[in-house]
């Protein structure tokens, strides 16, 4: 399976499909849809998910769109997350995260990649993908974009 946000278009052209897969883009193309993109999506303890995206418009072009499109299927499969999730008796989840990985994940969401946070906060890019995969943790997330997801939804960027 792809691990990054793929368009339907350029699947024939890049992989070699099975015959099933091909006759699920050709299926969408009958149903009328031109145009595509699908977003697979990791959990917790192995839990893959896809999140797609199909347009019937000439003039649609998902590429164009591709990182608010990847944005919303996460934030969709995060909040499907909490609405799946057994209810943890009301009390909303408590998570302490520090000041430097409030900075980072902010900076994340700006769309800034670890190295341009680096040279913003004046640290080391390691020192950034350090704060980054702890509040991944802390937060639950197995993804950069989830992280901000989740601290947004939890008030704490």
């Amino acid at each position: 399976m792809l691990s990054r946000p793929f368009l339907w278009d350029q699947l024939a052209d890049r992989y070699q499909l099975q015959k099933d897969e091909r006759r699920v883009l050709d299926e969408a193309r009958e149903a009328g849809l031109k145009h595509g993109m699908s977003v697979p999506l990791f959990g917790p303890l192995g839990r893959v998910s896809v999140v797609s995206f199909a347009s019937a418009s000439d003039d649609a072009d998902p590429q164009d769109h591709i990182g608010h499109l990847n944005a919303l299927a996460w934030q969709f499969h995060t909040a499907y997350g909490d609405i799946a999730r057994p209810c943890n008796n009301g009390s909303e989840r408590k998570v302490a995260l520090s000041q430097r990985e409030i900075n980072c994940l902010r900076w994340v969401g700006e769309g800034k990649s670890s190295w341009e946070i680096g040279k913003i906060l004046d640290i080391s890019e390691n020192t950034v993908n350090f704060h980054i995969k702890n509040a991944m943790r802390k937060l639950g997330a197995t993804s950069r974009i989830q992280a901000v997801l989740i601290a947004v939804r939890l008030n704490l960027l």
